[in-house]
């Protein structure tokens, strides 16, 4: 089929992923409709280990993990959510820069004609702020009759800073990895702080389609963490700055965006349909939890 950059397709029952799933896991996505998420988990963690592996490890160096995928290292996992864009910022507290980076495509590509794989990649979006790259899994997989939910992306972010020093670790998923032969695709991660004062002002930024995923994964890191609230108070000090932005004035939007969620019905049953274990979640006690967080105490 030729469907992925790294991982052995053989080994994968594309008729039903739900035989990749960890034991301890299998009672929450034995139903049949979560196959074409499972597989998009797959093809998630392609992405990663394409990133991590090829150029001998060049962009696994240049690249720090943030967002939902990552945010899966600091909680449990089964009261996570699905996550099929690995977003990326710069190493930039290495002294790496996004002119390091702006050849992904290209080099993907490359990664996945050495490997026989007829999966493509195209840029969807690149603008002075971010780099989309679409990896084609969709259109490859839907030629061979099989679906996934959505089209896997990896974003980098050009303008933002990496402030504290990242920490390299796995990748959790919900897929038995040993059954692939594989170890858990290892990348740096953004630290917990830092992880969170991103989400909290990304909740704020006008225009973003996916706050509520961004307002989940702050309440997850929130419940299942020790934080230190004078550095994540300092980093969201900081972005605000970058921005040009008042501290106190985005605070109120970011507040009046979760307002915002919690009225958008859409937005309530999209996340409803990717969080593993939904009937945990109390999603109007989710969102003053997290509007209460801007008040950096614990």
């Amino acid at each position: 089929m030729g469907v992925f950059l790294y991982i052995d397709e053989k080994l994968i029952n594309f008729d039903d992923p739900r035989t990749l799933v960890k034991d301890e896991f299998r009672q929450y996505f034995a139903r049949k409709e979560l196959a074409p998420l499972l597989l998009s988990e797959v093809c998630a963690l392609d992405m990663l280990y394409a990133v991590a592996n090829m150029n001998d490890g060049y962009y696994k160096e240049r690249l720090v993990l943030k967002g939902g995928l990552s945010v899966r290292n600091l909680v449990p996992l089964i009261d996570h959510r699905f996550s099929f864009d690995a977003d990326f910022n710069p190493n930039t507290f290495a002294n790496h820069t996004y002119g390091e980076l702006s050849d992904i495509r290209r080099d993907l590509v490359r990664y996945a004609q050495t490997k026989g794989c007829t999966t493509g990649a195209s840029v969807t979006t690149n603008n002075a702020m971010l780099h989309f790259v679409e990896i084609e899994y969709y259109d490859t997989l839907k030629e061979q009759g099989y679906r996934i939910v959505e089209r896997p992306k990896i974003e980098i972010c050009k303008a933002c800073r990496v402030f504290v020093k990242p920490v390299a670790g796995p990748v959790n998923t919900m897929i038995d990895l040993e059954i692939l032969g594989l170890e858990p695709p290892a990348v740096a991660h953004l630290q917990l702080e830092e992880q969170l004062a991103n989400k909290l002002f990304v909740i704020g930024a006008r225009g973003r389609q996916r706050n509520h995923f961004d307002a989940y994964d702050a309440f997850r890191v929130y419940s299942n963490n020790k934080i230190d609230w004078k550095l994540t108070k300092k980093i969201f000090q900081t972005l605000t700055e970058r921005h040009k932005t008042k501290n106190s004035v985005y605070i109120n939007e970011c507040r009046h965006q979760l307002d915002a969620i919690a009225r958008n019905a859409s937005k309530r049953r999209s996340l409803q349909d990717t969080v593993f274990r939904i009937e945990t979640l109390d999603f109007d006690a989710m969102i003053e939890q997290v509007k209460s967080l801007y008040d950096f105490k614990g």
